[in-house]
């Protein structure tokens, strides 16, 4: 379908946003995800910074050693480092950590755009 030659343009603004998930599964549920967190947020730094803090206080979740180290590696000694180039080219990024009983637990930032119109193309 083709529009008017005197239709005039439409200025739309392209919004960007990080969508920020955290999923839980185990087997009481199937291993269907259970939400434990869901955001948006408006810069790669501040999901980041989101998982690193979420992960320094994953000691509570009774890790293994060995999931411990990578939990923490990922948060304090540069595995973010990735996670955020990979959000700034427009990426996705995540990391998953394994909990007892074959339970695990997700984060997984996505890179959102959407367009929004003015409020005078609203109505």
């Amino acid at each position: 379908m083709r529009t008017s030659p005197h239709t005039p343009p439409i200025d739309a603004r392209v919004e960007y946003g990080l969508r920020l998930e955290v999923l839980r599964y185990g087997p009481e549920t199937g291993f269907a995800p259970q939400p434990v967190d869901l955001r948006v947020l408006t810069t790669p730094r501040d999901a980041i910074r989101v998982i690193r803090v979420q992960l320094r206080a994953s000691h509570v979740l009774g890790l293994t050693p060995h999931e411990a180290t990578r939990a923490q590696y990922w948060a304090d000694r540069g595995g973010w480092v990735q996670a955020l180039g990979a959000l700034h080219r427009g990426e996705p990024c995540g990391f998953v950590l394994r909990l007892s009983e074959g339970r695990h637990i997700e984060w997984t930032v996505r890179p959102l755009r959407h367009l929004e119109k003015p409020v005078e193309q609203l109505r």
